[in-house]
């Protein structure tokens, strides 16, 4: 089993059943879907089948939807010959007009029409994560005129990014509203609001939520230089990160896009939440079988930074091998995690959390005893999935297994590093816990008779924050009950020996 999460946005290329079932199965642990295309009524569609996939698949698959924000794009462009777009070549003029168009022969619009207005002469205009580049040479009341300064293939609602222009755009737009609230009345996991600028942001988009009584999780996306100028009150009002380096390394220079991952990585686990990493990481296998030797160490490095999750974008939702796309990223998730394991290098990066103090003790005991003991899994109850996520952040070398009986827990837990969610019944008392937890190691295989296994759990599961208690049991034998307070001294007395 790999730890490492694996992100799969959906699309044309994995939208049915049978397909998503696959992709369950070689690794894909949460789906987004990205409300920048295609209507909710398609989105609908690839709700319905992910939640009959997962139900097939026997495991918890969390759903999400990702916000547009104040994303500017092109719209209609028609297919010109083979190319499957619009090709303009480098030293060519493009008009951007005013008014919606449909794009062809030079000449095309936007979402937005005060683009016109926002954009000066000599202003950069970049296409598609700053593929295609050009220059504003002239300017009227209705037109831009854009040299080409790097060509390509213009195609239907591919972002644009504007560097150093000021735009009058808000943080959630009419669109966005219109999405949050389907969210919300299709019960998705996360939503992922996009060009986080401040913490405002997701402070006034969380009391939209809990004025309509949803406790979606909310994922900053980070993609603009004020966003990473205000990161840590940012961390402090959302439930995790989304390192999208598309925009972000087009925003700004894209020399500085690996250190800000990495920063931004270890920024999310010293605060006890989950970061994804995403755009790109094996962006080949839209077209080819086989991923490049740098996507390749892309996704190993994200892991040794310590994200929780990777994300495949194109390569699932429209790309030729989806299939193949989250095999590849299972395999070196896989390799590199086993690395991880054997070596120093994840220990040396154990968190600080400075939130939920009693969570990270506890996490810490757990680990030492994993390590002491060679326990092969460390099995946590949670109500609300606030223990999981923190026990994630200190990367066990063996499976997190937390039980709830909260399906929207259980999905939403899908997302943490390590964390296996599995669904259990309220117990009545611990004993109960043991018993239970030794027939689901039994029957799932996470580990064998006479093998340990670490059990945390209160006297009354049920109850959330109640967490007081830690068992060492080794299955099929007698259970003996240890006080988290007493595995805390030894563990101190063994410190200072």
């Amino acid at each position: 089993m790999i730890r490492t999460k694996i992100v799969a946005t959906l699309g044309p290329a994995c939208s049915d059943v049978e397909t998503l079932v696959t992709l369950f199965e070689s690794g894909v642990n949460v789906c987004r879907i990205n409300f920048s295309h295609g209507t909710l009524d398609a989105a609908l569609g690839l709700l319905r089948n992910v939640r009959i996939a997962a139900e097939r698949f026997g495991q918890p698959v969390a759903v999400l939807g990702d916000l547009c924000g104040p994303k500017i794009r092109l719209h209609k462009v028609l297919d010109q010959g083979a190319t499957g777009g619009m090709r303009v070549e480098t030293g060519e003029n493009l008009i951007i007009q005013r008014d919606p168009i449909d794009g062809q022969h030079g000449r095309v619009s936007t979402t937005y029409a005060q683009l016109i207005d926002d954009v000066k002469i000599g202003d950069r205009v970049l296409i598609e994560d700053g593929l295609i580049r050009f220059l504003v040479t002239d300017k009227s009341e209705h037109e831009l005129t854009c040299k080409c300064t790097a060509g390509g293939i213009l195609k239907s609602a591919k972002g644009i990014n504007l560097p150093k222009t000021g735009v009058n755009l808000p943080s959630i737009t009419d669109r966005d509203w219109e999405c949050v609230d389907w969210a919300c009345e299709h019960r998705l996991d996360y939503l992922a609001l996009s060009f986080v600028r401040k913490a405002e942001d997701i402070t006034t988009l969380r009391e939209y939520l809990q004025d309509k009584v949803s406790d979606i999780h909310l994922i900053a996306k980070i993609e603009k230089a004020e966003g990473v100028q205000q990161i840590d009150s940012i961390i402090d009002a959302c439930d995790g990160l989304m390192v999208a380096r598309g925009d972000l390394g087009v925003e700004m220079d894209v020399a500085q896009v690996p250190i800000i991952q990495k920063d931004l990585v270890r920024r999310c686990r010293i605060a006890g939440k989950p970061v994804i990493v995403a755009t790109q990481m094996l962006q080949s296998m839209i077209e080819q079988s086989s991923p490049t030797r740098a996507e390749v160490s892309d996704v190993a490095n994200a892991i040794f930074d310590g994200t929780d999750a990777v994300m495949l974008s194109g390569e699932t939702s429209v790309g030729k091998f989806p299939v193949g796309a989250v095999l590849t990223m299972a395999h070196v998730a896989q390799v590199t995690e086993e690395y991880l394991v054997t070596s120093e290098v994840d220990r040396a990066m154990e968190p600080k959390i400075r939130t939920t103090l009693a969570a990270g003790s506890l996490a810490r005991g757990a680990l030492r005893i994993v390590e002491d003991l060679d326990a092969k899994a460390v099995v946590i109850w949670t109500q609300t999935g606030g223990t999981a996520r923190v026990f994630s952040k200190y990367h066990f070398p063996v499976p997190i297994i937390a039980l709830s009986n909260d399906q929207r827990t259980l999905r939403r837990m899908a997302l943490h590093y390590g964390v296996f969610p599995q669904h259990m019944p309220i117990v009545e008392d611990i004993g109960s816990v043991v018993a239970a937890t030794e027939k689901l190691m039994i029957e799932k295989k996470y580990a064998e008779l006479g093998q340990r296994v670490v059990i945390v759990a209160g006297w009354s599961p049920a109850s959330a924050g109640s967490m007081n208690g830690l068992v060492i049991h080794t299955l099929g034998a007698p259970w003996t009950a240890v006080p988290t307070a007493q595995v805390m001294r030894q563990l101190l007395k063994a410190e200072k020996q």
